[in-house]
């Protein structure tokens, strides 16, 4: 199936973004700056610092290996009965498979020469990563898109890639993996504070800037996406969307910190909290409110949750 180049879409146009920005190099970035910068962490700031940094290196390869089943399930489509191109989403999706690889490579290579380690096991088993969606989830959700695949049945694979997409790009991107760099933000400014230093840790800043741009296209797809979906199949949000959204709220938004103590003095995390309740009514706001029952103000479902408990 050829493309309209006359009738670009949005992804096609993120895409065409994705050229442009996206072809910074891992391999370019000095790190020894930052090696000697490492050595001034104390042991428990390391470990806190490595905990969020491993939930990244763990998920930017989860991702990575997961996400050809989209295509797949995309190619699986009926064009003529969906609102957007399924082939110009393809090429998306195959430009973010690369980025997503490149961002694993950059984690492995910082682990190994920043942080003398490519262990990020101990991390889980603390359970550090254990308070709803891990990144694991993203293989089941693959199955999942396979089995739809296989099915045949249209609707069952709409539902499928929208649930997929809302875990990937709507929650593991636009939310935890937007709290984490929230949370590389604090403790790298107050650790330079502590140093007297107007930075530390440069190269991991920059590159961090890089997967930022990088994952920005590939939330504001998936936002596209998820609306896209819900013209095509309008009750996927009372019976895909909202349901997520609400696992979500209670696993993360609604539970107590992962975290019972942050050894960076200073650090906020009500300030990140507020910011997530945001993405999350900016994630709702794109798909659109008027689609939604429950979640159309985030924060007033949030208030009425703790008015009930």
């Amino acid at each position: 199936m050829t493309i309209d180049y006359g009738e670009r879409e949005k992804s096609y146009e993120l895409y065409r973004k994705g050229k442009r920005e996206g072809t910074w190099d891992p391999d370019e970035y000095d790190l020894e700056g930052d090696r000697d910068d490492w050595k001034r962490f104390s042991e428990a700031e390391r470990q806190r610092f490595l905990a969020t940094c491993s939930g990244f290196y763990d998920g930017e390869e989860d991702v990575t290996r997961t996400l050809a089943p989209y295509m797949m399930a995309l190619d699986a489509l009926p064009s003529d009965e969906m609102p957007f191109d399924p082939v110009q989403e393809e090429m998306y999706l195959a430009q973010q498979v690369y980025e997503e690889a490149k961002h694993t490579d950059f984690f492995s290579r910082y682990f190994e020469e920043v942080f003398g380690t490519q262990e990020t096991t101990s991390y889980r088993e603390d359970g550090y990563q254990e308070q709803g969606y891990s990144t694991d989830d993203l293989y089941d959700t693959a199955d999942d898109l396979m089995a739809a695949i296989d099915g045949g049945d249209r609707t069952e694979l709409v539902y499928a890639l929208g649930e997929a997409y809302l875990n990937y790009m709507g929650i593991v991107e636009a939310q935890l993996a937007r709290g984490g760099y929230l949370s590389f933000d604090q403790m790298i400014e107050l650790k330079a504070a502590e140093m007297g230093r107007e930075a530390v840790l440069e190269s991991f800043q920059a590159a961090i800037g890089k997967v930022r741009q990088d994952e920005t296209r590939h939330i504001e797809n998936g936002r596209w996406i998820l609306q896209q979906l819900a013209v095509a199949e309008p009750d996927i949000v009372a019976d895909v969307y909202e349901p997520r959204i609400e696992q979500y709220v209670e696993n993360r938004l609604l539970a107590d910190p992962i975290y019972d103590e942050n050894p960076f003095d200073g650090y906020d995390q009500e300030k990140i909290g507020k910011q997530l309740i945001q993405y999350l009514q900016d994630t709702v706001d794109y798909i659109g409110t008027d689609r939604f029952e429950r979640y159309d103000d985030v924060q007033a479902a949030l208030q009425e949750r703790h008015a009930a408990d």
